[in-house]
């Protein structure tokens, strides 16, 4: 049996919450009566009306407080410690099964209920199916420009499509013991809800981070460079970074091992593009093959406009994009690979913002693309897209593309989702003004980094 509260307990927290109002009301009397009987100006009575509602403030605080003294001890006495509660007799699977239709930030919270559901919820078996069942999202990292040192002081969102907020976005709150530069830290790639962070100043550092646990793991690339992918391999069942070093020299980190061993370079000196996830596809990795940044002769053939990496031979091959030839360095950056239903899909942005093709890749075998849309989105009224949308930075990316629907990063007027069938947009919002921002493919996982595998079907 509960033990009985003390009578002069409950007393002592009603004698308080007493004596509080009475203290409240009876100073605001007092001061309602000298600026009354002085008969002070107008600038006295808001300055007696916020001393009224400091003290009614108070009142409010000592209310919510013993509101929460008493949602506590009914919580309590709701333990499910208890041999005969209904949930604590549940089977296993049952319980699995509900728990699988929370948001992973739930099940998260959950964990802190009881042991069985802790030991339930970490399970390979429950993460991995879990995260299969997870919702896409994007992650937003925002960068201050007024900050006149360096670069700025990082900030992160969330961008959730089914949220019932106006503004979707929402900040991303760290823990204190979370140490990454401040400086010019950039997401990468993300793969099973763990970003992949590059810190510039650190020349060749890198960061593994899961924004839901807040578990981070700092790593050193093998020499300077950039990383180019961030992946699942099924047939290890690894992650794993490829990691292209200064002199055209290719390098794997597995996360299980935690080491990196050297592969085999393409045979042209084109590389992927560092600056775009891949598109997984068919078990092989797809980049959109870079042009360089300086000279105009570096721009690749379109014949060589997609390269790509196989997963377990771990070798590069290149392909053509579909389309004509462009011979252009703006055409070829804001080219896009995508998956859609399975399909690798390619998203050219041409003609000053104004155009989206959209290809689909029918057959992989025979590299028969097909093109499905095109797109000519005047989001923002009559006048023509880049000089309505873009007077700071004129960008229109293709971040991701499911059910039929675009979802567009517009630069400083935040991030658009455009239903294809419909032909209609919507605002999903933006971070603050004062940020530039970045804008990557996301999905909250429970995937914990000390594991980096998940288990085979």
């Amino acid at each position: 049996m509960a033990r009985p509260t003390p009578s002069h307990k409950k007393k002592r927290t009603c004698f308080g919450l007493k004596n509080i109002f009475c203290t409240c009301k009876r100073r605001t009397c007092n001061v309602l009566i000298v600026v009354w009987d002085e008969g002070l100006d107008i600038v006295d009575w808001l300055a007696a009306s916020n001393v009224v509602l400091r003290w009614c403030y108070i009142a409010l605080r000592w209310c919510f407080a013993c509101i929460a003294l008493v949602l506590r001890r009914i919580i309590s006495a709701l333990s499910f410690r208890g041999s005969d509660n209904v949930v604590a007799q549940l089977p296993d699977d049952v319980v699995i099964d509900i728990l699988l239709r929370l948001p992973a930030d739930r099940v998260a919270d959950c964990r802190r209920v009881c042991r069985r559901w802790r030991s339930l919820t970490s399970s390979d078996y429950f993460i991995k199916l879990h995260l299969d069942r997870s919702a896409p999202l994007i992650f937003v990292q925002a960068t201050d420009l007024k900050d006149p040192r360096v670069t700025g002081k990082l900030a992160f969102y969330i961008l959730d499509q089914a949220s019932n907020r106006r503004n979707k976005i929402k900040k991303l709150r760290l823990r204190p013991e979370i140490k990454m530069s401040q400086g010019d830290t950039e997401v990468v790639d993300s793969c099973h809800g763990l970003l992949l962070f590059r810190d510039a100043f650190g020349r060749w550092r890198y960061y593994v981070f899961n924004p839901l646990t807040q578990e981070l793991l700092v790593l050193d690339g093998p020499n300077e460079g950039r990383s180019r992918a961030f992946f699942y391999d099924p047939s290890a069942n690894e992650l794993k970074i490829l990691y292209l070093c200064i002199g055209f020299q290719f390098f794997i980190y597995s996360l299980g091992g935690r080491s990196w061993r050297k592969i085999k370079s393409p045979p042209s000196g084109s590389p992927p593009q560092y600056d775009t996830p891949p598109a997984i596809c068919n078990g092989a990795l797809h980049w959109i093959t870079s042009c360089g940044r300086t000279a105009e002769e570096d721009i690749p053939p379109c014949t060589s406009g997609i390269t790509i990496f196989g997963m377990d031979t771990e070798d590069f091959s290149t392909l053509p994009h579909p389309g004509g030839e462009c011979n252009s360095r703006v055409n070829h950056r804001n080219m896009r690979l995508l998956v859609v239903d399975e399909h690798l899909s390619f998203c050219n942005v041409y003609r000053g913002y104004t155009v989206i093709d959209i290809w689909l890749l029918e057959d992989y075998a025979s590299w028969a693309w097909v093109r499905k849309w095109c797109l000519r989105p005047n989001l923002y009224g009559p006048r023509p897209l880049e000089s309505e949308c873009y007077s700071f930075s004129r960008r229109l990316e293709v971040v991701h593309f499911q059910n039929g629907e675009l979802w567009l990063d517009c630069g400083e007027r935040g991030l658009v989702l455009y239903h294809l069938d419909q032909n209609t947009f919507k605002k999903l919002g933006r971070p603050p003004t004062s940020y530039e921002h970045r804008c990557i493919h996301y999905t909250k996982s429970l995937v914990p980094l000390h594991q980096a595998a998940l288990p085979q079907d």
